[in-house]
């Protein structure tokens, strides 16, 4: 799809790599970016990140202009922008790859909603490797059941704020469904690791933050006589934007509904 418009929702670490990431896509074309006043891009003309793709692009903070002038709007801002995004989206029925942590129930059941009339595809990573990951963390919880320990490791750079990651919960998640649990109740993370005793049952969460690192997770399983480690390194974020900028084109060709980055791989 030429010249497909492209509409950048943040400036924050990973909307910056998407701009860059843009520059390097001869067939996108940015036409929009959202930036809150006081941030900073704010005011700022794109060209600068975003090669002769952003021509003419300043960073502003009307979001239903923004969003309504592309033909897909890729969202990297804060949980705490989750209404005001999907606001714009339902009333402009763009589709919208979102790909924000953390973001409330309340936010996700109307982004199911707002799916029956447009795109929308939504996944906490953007890399084809955790896609697959996902897959084959599945197939381990189902194949070895809940009498493996498990665990799942996380390292990401001393900027991330939330813990455990996106990430690590999503594979936390389908670990449990692999296994036949709830996840909630099996859930279990001790930030300071006070607790001498972790329920054997238990998805245990191990986080670490160090340096500028873009993103480790490790699921491991054992049960005293063999391990299994499952394990996915990321040594540059552009994985994540380059992922966030073919999950767009490939949106683009669908009917309205809920993707993941699992439905990629499918197709």
């Amino acid at each position: 799809m030429p010249n497909l418009s492209i509409a950048v929702l943040g400036t924050g670490r990973m909307g910056q790599e998407i701009l860059r990431a843009l520059a390097r896509a001869d067939d996108l074309q940015l036409v929009g970016v959202w930036a809150r006043p006081g941030s900073e891009l704010y005011g700022q003309d794109m060209s600068a990140f975003a090669g002769p793709t952003a021509t003419g692009v300043v960073a502003n903070d009307d979001l239903a202009a923004i969003v309504s002038a592309a033909d897909v709007a890729i969202d990297f801002t804060l949980p705490d922008a989750g209404r005001a995004v999907l606001d714009a989206v339902q009333q402009s029925g763009t589709p919208l790859v979102c790909g924000v942590s953390g973001l409330a129930a309340a936010a996700l059941d109307r982004m199911q909603a707002l799916s029956a009339d447009v795109a929308i595809l939504y996944d906490r990573n953007m890399s084809f490797g955790i896609a697959l990951l996902d897959a084959l963390v599945h197939q381990a919880g189902a194949a070895l059941g809940p009498g493996f320990a498990a665990e799942v490791h996380e390292t990401h750079h001393v900027h991330k704020m939330d813990a455990p990651s996106g990430t690590a919960l999503k594979l936390g998640e389908t670990l449990a469904a692999g296994r036949g649990q709830d996840f909630a109740a099996v859930r279990h993370y001790d930030p300071d690791e006070t607790e001498a005793q972790v329920p054997p049952e238990a998805i245990r969460f191990i986080v670490s933050r160090q340096g500028d690192v873009p993103g480790d997770h490790t699921v491991v399983l054992s049960n005293g006589a063999e391990r299994l480690e499952l394990t996915h390194r990321v040594s540059d974020r552009r994985v994540f934007a380059d992922g966030a900028l073919q999950a767009a084109v490939w949106l683009l060709r669908q009917g309205p509904g809920r993707y993941c980055m699992k439905d990629l791989l499918r197709n």
